[in-house]
């Protein structure tokens, strides 16, 4: 849960860091690693820890509070959001659980959540390698499909 914002819904095994979960967000909802502080029951988690270490339970909610960084002023890549970055949070939530319910047809239940948290690495990352470019011909193409546009400049 964002502090004073929405609830989000993160995939993550008891062994995955803290610092990897404050990565899968940075992408997920554009907010910088280094500006995240994570708090469970009260405490606030250290990066080297893993999950597991403060007992962090499928269900549990862990609060998200933002700080502002020394140089909130200066614009460098981890303090600016990426297109990428602000589309996945907008589209993940449902794609992945409905991508949950179908791994879990095929999978155990512990298998699910490493397949799902790989599968989230890996479309985070291929994300943010997108140009430009890539996302004006995917949206060209979609607009073609849903409105028969015949021709786009």
């Amino acid at each position: 849960k964002l502090f004073k914002g929405n609830d989000f819904q993160v995939a993550v095994s008891s062994g995955q860091t803290v610092q990897g979960l404050k990565e899968i967000l940075a992408m997920q909802i554009a907010i910088p690693v280094e500006e995240q502080k994570l708090v469970f029951k009260g405490k606030a988690l250290a990066d080297d820890n893993r999950l597991s270490f403060y007992n962090v339970q499928e269900g549990d909610r862990l609060f998200l509070f933002t700080k502002k960084s020394d140089k909130a002023g200066t614009p460098s890549p981890g303090n600016v959001p990426k297109f990428a970055a602000d589309l996945s949070c907008c589209t993940t939530t449902a794609l992945w659980d409905k991508l949950r319910v179908f791994l879990q047809r095929h999978f155990t239940p512990q298998d699910v959540e490493k397949v799902l948290i790989e599968f989230q690495k890996d479309f985070n990352s291929r994300m943010q390698k997108l140009s430009l470019d890539d996302i004006e011909r995917f949206a060209i193409t979609k607009l073609r499909q849903t409105n028969g546009v015949a021709e786009v400049s």
